[in-house]
């Protein structure tokens, strides 16, 4: 980049599209938009400048498989297996306090994941990603901050302010001139510049979560290898066979009201971080460094003994922290020819890692709206209206995946139950609807996609409320032992498995319906579980907080009538649905009759049961056939 500003020649020609900001979002979106139409003209505007700092630069290195997936999409596949790490996986100790790792519960798969994710550099990537864009045709200005917006109506361009900032002189050499301003015109404007939240604010489209939880974060040097912080005579718990692969996992140690989280980077140092929720923990115990390792010191020690420990090759190389983290947008796409992605938008939480998830959503329905506009002749209004909406859907059923979750995180039981549910609606519906591309449909085919993710997104938020009164109530120490997540044969295999395949959009959407139908069953498994967990003396109460009686499912009077058998006997009584939830649960204790379930549950307990859903990741004949995995 040999000037700072090498606009000068444009004469004023408007860019097809602007982007404020080259962090994750808005360098994937670049590089996104330049392989689906590289005829585009993109300017990528950002405040830092190269190099920069490999290892201590940003938080959100762990990817998912939607996240993932878009990434590969957009062909950083070859990429990310050579700079970076293949994820092992979520894996959740939750226990808290003095309890040693190898005495509390494991939760997390035992082998390596067939759809894969990955633990992401962040510094190192960006770097990487500002250098392919570049090499793509994008013009990238580097150093330089976005001062005054002015958005035009209809088919006039943008105009945007342009400042150079002091000292900045990015790749071209030093800062000669000092502030030097210019003004841009673009026919697109895309706000990425994560929370700075040039368009959010202004337009004031910010909307809260009612999820209160803050964080803390930081790099240490080195590999920070968790099978380490286990004596290594602890045979049983190194012995085993995924004991090799934890440290490339998402490693997550929980308790009431917070959890910390340790990962692995490609430079051969490692991220932890601190998340608390109000309701148990003030934001001032991670509001700086040293409130946060007394945090860990009395919540987590065996980390806290890790980081800290006289001669401990684990120095801390930066910090940073948020208070009240989550928030939504009103809308973030306008016929007007503005969008809003990344963090300058929505975020969520850090739990399962879904940052870049929201980055593919709204990436991708900011490139959909770019292409119709391009095509001419749509009804970009409609479109913008229908894309805000799902989006805004999608944030608020990921919020209610963490917002009453802070006991959950020290329950071992209720936690498995959680991540077993998360799971499987992940892998039916979010994933799906990227995967599939089911966010290109629109007018009536939208209408039909919607209630389906709104029935999952109301039974999601039904079983949170469930799992949080089952930690709750009856509270319990960390049972030991490994529980494998996802097990082997279960619907959640089936589930992950079926992500591999390609489907037209009438038969994704009858693949999401069957997965409805299941998901309406296991709910009823799963309140059954937590009805016999709390027992017959809050049983009733239980029941009334969590407002079953809403929830608009049926339970078989063949399955109630299946309570307290045992063996063969209870095997043939159970659905496949059933004992796929018991495989993965355990037995219930065994604390309530057919009897009071009847009388609890009233006509929730249906005489007569519906037909019986599939167990498999096939669709059933009505979606037509399944086609090969992915190449």
């Amino acid at each position: 980049m040999g000037e700072v500003f090498p606009l000068r020649d444009r004469a004023g020609s408007p860019f097809d599209v602007m982007v404020c900001g080259a962090g994750l979002a808005g360098l994937t979106l670049a590089r996104q938009l330049r392989r689906a139409h590289p005829d585009l003209d993109i300017l990528v505007v950002d405040r830092l400048t190269r190099p920069l700092p490999i290892a201590t630069h940003k938080v959100g290195e762990s990817s998912v498989e939607l996240g993932s997936r878009y990434l590969e999409d957009i062909g950083l596949r070859e990429y990310l297996v050579e700079h970076h790490l293949f994820k092992f996986g979520l894996r959740f100790f939750p226990g808290g306090g003095s309890l040693p790792l190898q005495q509390r519960a494991e939760l997390g798969p035992a082998q390596e994941p067939i759809v894969p994710s990955y633990q992401i550099d962040r510094g190192r990537f960006e770097n990487d990603l500002r250098r392919m864009i570049e090499e793509d045709g994008v013009t990238l200005l580097e150093g330089v901050k976005v001062g005054a917006i002015d958005l035009r109506p209809g088919d006039e361009p943008h105009e945007v302010e342009l400042q150079r900032l002091p000292g900045s002189g990015g790749a071209g050499g030093p800062d000669r001139e000092g502030g030097e301003r210019t003004r841009v015109r673009c026919r697109w404007l895309v706000d990425a510049s994560g929370r700075a939240s040039l368009l959010r604010k202004r337009l004031k489209l910010t909307r809260g979560t009612r999820h209160a939880a803050n964080a803390s974060w930081f790099r240490v040097a080195g590999k920070l290898d968790i099978t380490q912080l286990v004596d290594p005579e602890e045979r049983e718990w190194h012995d085993a066979q995924w004991a090799p692969h934890r440290w490339r996992s998402t490693n997550h140690f929980m308790g009431p009201g917070y959890w910390a989280w340790v990962i692995p980077l490609s430079s051969g140092n490692t991220s932890l971080g601190v998340v608390v929720h109000d309701s148990h923990f003030p934001f001032e115990q991670v509001r700086n460094l040293e409130n946060t390792l007394s945090f860990l010191e009395e919540n987590e020690p065996i980390l806290h003994r890790a980081i800290t420990a006289p001669g401990s090759p684990h120095a801390i190389l930066d910090f940073g922290c948020l208070k009240g983290y989550s928030h939504n947008v009103a809308r973030s796409w306008s016929a007007d020819r503005w969008a809003i992605v990344g963090e300058a938008g929505a975020f969520v939480d850090p739990f399962y890692s879904p940052g870049t998830d929201f980055i593919a959503y709204a990436n991708s329905f900011t490139g959909e709206m770019i292409r119709l506009d391009l095509e001419g002749g749509h009804d970009l209004v409609n479109r913008a209206r229908e894309l805000s909406a799902l989006y805004r859907s999608l944030v608020g059923g990921g919020v209610d995946l963490y917002r009453d979750a802070a006991p959950v995180y020290g329950h071992s039981d209720a936690l498995l139950a959680k991540v077993y549910w998360d799971n499987f609606s992940y892998w039916s519906y979010p994933c799906q609807l990227y995967m599939q591309g089911l966010y290109r449909l629109s007018g009536e085919a939208m209408a039909g996609l919607v209630p389906l993710g709104e029935r999952f997104a109301a039974l999601t938020k039904h079983m949170q409320r469930l799992f949080s009164a089952w930690a709750e109530w009856t509270p319990a120490p960390s049972r030991p032992g490994f529980r494998g997540m996802p097990g082997f044969p279960s619907v959640l295999i089936d589930a992950h498995l079926a992500l591999q395949n390609e489907w037209n959009p009438e038969e994704t959407l009858a693949y999401v319906r069957m997965r409805l139908e299941q998901a309406e069953e296991i709910a009823g498994e799963l309140l059954l579980r937590v009805m016999d967990e709390v027992g017959a003396e809050r049983v009733d109460a239980l029941v009334e907080r969590v407002g079953a009686a809403d929830w608009g499912i049926r339970i078989a009077e063949e399955r109630v009538a299946a309570t307290g058998t045992i063996g063969l006997a209870r095997r043939r009584a159970l659905r496949p649905l059933a004992r796929d939830v018991e495989r993965t649960l355990g037995r219930p204790p065994g604390n309530l009759d057919a009897a009071t379930i009847r009388r609890v549950l009233g006509p929730i307990v249906e005489a007569t049961p519906g037909s019986e859903a599939p167990a498999t990741g096939r669709p059933t004949a009505a979606t037509g056939p399944v086609e090969g995995p992915r190449p």
